[in-house]
Formats: structure tokens, sequence, C-alpha cells
């Protein structure tokens, strides 16, 4: 098969899945595949940047709060599954999902809060080797100490990703953290739709 013949074989598939993805934003679909992590990390890819100085961590996983939380600091997260990125020690990771930007996209929406010891956390877009951060910020701890909660509330974020309409790019949350214990990120419920 000539390289002219597979060209158009591979154009036309893309303007097939192009023309998929904006029907199914029209329908209100989510842009983000298991954006609230209710299929484990199904859709994303993980990747340790820096083991830090504690064995195992990085440590990357879907968890959920018992139905009952100990110390009701996340009672709004009650036995819902969320992203949780646990960073000890200078441990550095990140889940990645590639995504296509609906035509006209609305706002990039989620949440995060931290535990116990400052994490952060950078939510950006990737285009081949170039890295479009969007945000970069702390986890509020909702931890004041291992046994009491801080009275914090879990951050609500809403960004513009206007200019990237259309592209194909990956999504990317990545987080690091220095302290020994309850360096831990947690993300959940991200969605993009269109306008």
């Amino acid at each position: 098969m000539s390289r002219r013949r597979l060209r158009v074989i591979a154009i036309g598939a893309l303007v097939i899945g192009v023309a998929w993805a904006a029907e199914a934003f029209a329908a209100g679909a989510n842009a983000i595949y298991n954006g609230a992590f209710g299929t484990g990390l199904h859709g994303w890819r993980v990747v340790v940047v820096a083991p830090g100085t504690l064995p195992g961590y990085p440590h990357i996983s879907v968890v959920r709060t018992p139905r009952e939380p100990i110390l009701k600091c996340e009672r709004e997260q009650r036995n819902h599954p969320f992203l949780q990125m646990n960073v000890a020690d200078g441990a550095n990771g990140y889940v990645e999902q590639d995504i296509i930007l609906p035509a006209e996209p609305g706002q990039l929406r989620f949440r995060a809060w931290g535990e116990l010891e400052p994490v952060k956390v950078a939510v950006s877009l990737i285009e081949g080797p170039i890295i479009h951060r969007l945000l970069t910020f702390t986890a509020p701890a909702l931890l004041a100490s291992p046994t009491s909660c801080s009275g914090r509330s879990p951050l609500a974020e809403s960004l513009n990703v206007a200019r990237y309409a259309g592209e194909a790019l990956g999504l990317r949350i990545r987080a690091t953290g220095q302290g020994a214990e309850g360096a831990v990120a947690d993300v959940d419920d991200f969605v993009l739709g269109e306008r």
C-alpha cells in the first residue's frame, strides 16, 4: 500500500474521530475519561518522576473514605472514590491522559485537598515536549494534626482552556512534597465539557 493511500486513510480516521468527539460533546459528555475515578485509574497513566528518600513513594492510587470518616474532615468525600498522590520525602509523580478538547470548551473544573503536610500540585496540558502549566497550588491541608481537623475546605477550581480549543493534548496532574507523613494531595471530579 502506498504512503499516500495510508495518509488518506489516517486523515479519514482522524476526521471520523473528531466528528464523533464533536457529537459526544454536543450531548454534554465529559472530555475527560474517568474524571471522578469511579473505575480506579483506568484511562490514566501513572508516572514516577522521583522516588523520594522513603521506599515505596510516590504512592499513587484511587481510594475511598469510609462511609463515616473517623475524623469527619472529609465529609463530602464520604464513600466516594478519588485520586490520592502520597509524595512523602521528596517523591514526585503524576497521572496523565490524552484528551481532545471540545471546539468550544467550557471551564476545566476539579476539586483538590491535602492531609497534613504541604504538597505542591501542578495541573498542565501537554503538547509533545511542551508543558502548558494551567495552575500550580498547594493542596489545602484538611488535617491540623493526626487527630484533628484544620477547618479548611477543599479547593474548587475552574480553569479557562479556550485557547486550546479542539486540540488533542495530555492532561497531567503532578504532585511533589517534602513531609515524612501526611504529604498527600487528593484530587477528584475533573470535568471538561463544551460551552
